[in-house]
Formats: C-alpha cells, structure tokens, sequence
C-alpha cells in the first residue's frame, strides 16, 4: 500500500463547486476526508484513514478529528448541491424521469455515551440494538445511484439535550422530498416501501407534484363499494380465484419473472384512492400488494418501476461495505452527521467516475457498467498515477517509482 503525498488535480473537478462552503482551511479536510473514504481500505476512522496520508506533506491527524465536530458548512445543503451537479452532467431531457427512493438504515454502536445512540428495532436481525438509525434519499436517474440527503434519527429525550426539534422517521423522509428540486420538465416518482406509506409523506409528494409508488402491509384496510377489506386477504383471495398475468424483469443477478393481478383503483385507508397491484415473484407464496397514484402507468410498470427501488440497498451495502458508512467512533451528534454525509460525497465522488467513464449521456448499457468495487479501483488507479508524476519529479524518481509498482504488483 503506498502513501497519498498530494491531492489528485485530476479530482478538482468534482470538488472545485463546493469551496465557498466553507472557511480557512476547512475545504482541504473535508476534500481529503472524502477521498480517504473512496480510496481506503479497512475501517473508515480518523485514525485509519489517516494511515494512507504521508504524514511529512500533511497536517496533523488531529486537524481532521477536529473537522467532524466543526458546524461552520451546510452538509445536507452541500449534497444536494452536488447531486444536482451530477444529475446535470448526464444531460437531463425533458420527460425523462427521476426516482427519488426513500429508505432507512440501523447501526450499532459499542459507544454508549455516544450522543442520539438509543435501542432501536432491526428487523433484518429481529432484534433490538443499541445505535443509530438514518433515513437515506438517492436519486435514480438513467441507472446511476446519486445520493441526495441523509437524516440521522433522535429520539424525543436526546433532542431536549441536544436542543434539536424532534422529528419522526416519516417527518425525516418527508422533508428529503420536500427539499428536492428537479429540473424543469422531469418527471419524479418517489418510491418507498409500505412503513412510509403515510398521510406525511403522502402529502408532502403530492405538494411537490411527484408521484409515488409504495408497497402495502398486509393488515392495511382497502374499500371497495363501500366494504372494508384487508390487504393480506383480499389478494390471497384473487389469487386464488382469478387468471393472473405474468412480466419479466432482467436484474443483475438474471432474470426474475412476476404473476399479478390489477385490483384497479381502491380506497386505501385515509390516502384516498389508489391503483392496487398485487404480484408475486417466480414460485414464491407471498403475495406483494405494490399502490401508486399515477394514472399512466400500467400494471406492469408498476411492478417495473417498483423494482428500481433496489438500487438504494446496493447502496448501503456498498456504502458500508466498501465506504464504512457508521464506522465513527466520535461521540458528538455533529461528528456523526459529519461523518454520515462524508460517506455519501465519497459515493457521490465515485459515480461522479462512472459518468466520466461511461460517457456523460450515460449510453453504455447497464449490464456492460463497472461495480462500485471496480469504480473505487479506478479512484485509487487515479491516485497511485498522481503519485507516481510527483515522484518522477524528484531526483531519483523513476527508480523509487518502479520499486513501487513491482511491490504493488507483488501485493
């Protein structure tokens, strides 16, 4: 592994928008921080990350630590301003369409004087755990994933210490959607699944003009002439009685196949009406009810169109897996959030790559596109070339730099 010795001008393209967010010497912290974060490997500390710097060039590791509990810059204004960047430099055409997808994710922590760690449900374990929960917004546009904004959660009890207004995961999510401005002329289909399907964040599509598509949970009532029904068993019921329709989607893993049936338009608890779709995937038993308040899409598009949603938990196993996303062990509520929304400009840096390398209309077919993995190979390609013309400048140069890539070669 080699040491980073200077900034990479080849990456001022991506950060060069964002220097009047901050002051002094805030900008450099928060551009290196975003990098050690794409270009590492291992954890995502301060202390790790800063094992890839060379500590003769660089300021000292405490400069860094300090950047994370500072609060003179915007970090969800910062994003946002990014993401818009990004979805610009695919060339956005009228009627083209925008997914903004909705979701939320727990980390446990060991720390437990950490400030907002609290005991939160994980229905992934199916059990309680002691850490933090955020709710994510990416944006899905021609099949690049572009972080959007990123919420940490507080319970009501932390807020009064930290003097913050207490907001539900829902409120969280409804003001991600709130603050999305897309360009003129896109159309925005916010897709979440059936625990945000709620008259906030319902209210807060429709007042942006978006539409929505969202699962069903099984006990959630449906009226059809003025009869209460119950999702679970009304759709086990048309199943049972009706000729169902099948459609095939392509995903990265093959190709999945999908029976349905069109329950047509339904009231939907205190939501009004709805289009109801219920399908279910290949051979499987359970029975997925999917509702949306477009009136131009079909059954079918519905079930393709929900599909995208998917995208945004390859982010979070790419964000934590690849990026360390929750590897903060600061106990300040600002470092978290700090940290929080580094991660995602280090995601954003990475595909802001990929558009580069795929061409900025983004032609190249999906299936032919590198993996995030692949893209983060590039980022460090990108910097071991950066440090190989700045040791050839120096005396003796070419010779330490062949060394160097004979040892990486090795490794």
């Amino acid at each position: 592994m080699f040491k980073i010795v200077r900034f990479p001008s080849k990456l001022d393209s991506f950060f060069c928008s964002l220097t009047k967010e901050f002051l002094w010497d805030h900008f450099n912290y928060f551009r290196t921080l975003v990098l050690l974060i794409a270009f590492g490997w291992g954890k995502r500390n301060i202390s790790s990350l800063y094992r890839h710097l060379d500590h003769e060039t660089w300021c000292h590791r405490s400069r860094f630590n300090n950047f994370l509990h500072i609060s003179r810059w915007r970090p969800d204004e910062a994003l946002s301003q990014k993401a818009y960047e990004l979805i610009d430099k695919v060339k956005p055409r009228k009627k083209d369409e925008i997914y903004l997808i909705i979701d939320d994710s727990k980390k446990q922590k060991r720390g437990k004087i950490m400030d907002a760690v609290g005991w939160i449900r994980d229905p992934l374990i199916g059990r309680n755990i002691l850490g933090h929960q955020y709710v994510k917004a990416t944006i899905l546009f021609r099949d690049f994933t572009i972080p959007f904004g990123i919420r940490l959660y507080v319970k009501d009890k932390d807020c009064t210490k930290l003097g913050l207004e207490f907001k539900k995961t829902t409120h969280l999510a409804a003001e991600l959607i709130r603050s999305f401005n897309p360009p003129k002329g896109i159309k925005v289909r916010v897709l979440f699944d059936a625990y945000y399907l709620c008259p906030v964040v319902v209210g807060a599509c429709r007042k942006k003009g978006f539409v929505f598509i969202s699962t069903l949970k099984s006990n959630r009532n449906l009226f059809k002439k003025g009869r209460k029904l119950k999702t679970g068993t009304y759709g086990k019921n048309l199943f049972r009685r009706q000729k169902k329709q099948k459609i095939t989607i392509r995903k990265a893993n093959g190709i999945a196949s999908y029976y349905y049936l069109d329950a047509q338009w339904l009231q939907v608890g205190k939501l009004g009406k709805l289009h109801v779709v219920f399908s279910r995937k290949n051979r499987g038993r359970g029975i997925l009810a999917l509702v949306t308040d477009d009136p131009k899409l079909s059954p079918a598009d519905i079930i393709k169109a929900y599909n995208k949603r998917w995208s945004i938990e390859v982010f979070f196993k790419d964000a934590k897996q690849l990026l360390g996303l929750g590897q903060y062990q600061n106990r300040s509520y600002r470092a978290a959030v700090t940290h929080l929304h580094l991660v995602c400009f280090a995601y954003a840096l990475l595909t802001h790559i990929a558009i580069e390398r795929d061409g900025e209309k983004g032609k190249r077919k999906k299936a032919d596109r590198a993996s995030m993995g692949n893209i983060q190979n590039e980022l460090r390609r990108i910097v071991w070339e950066d440090t190989a013309k700045y040791l050839k400048d120096m005396p003796d140069g070419n010779s330490v730099v062949k060394e160097l890539s004979r040892l990486l070669m090795a490794a």
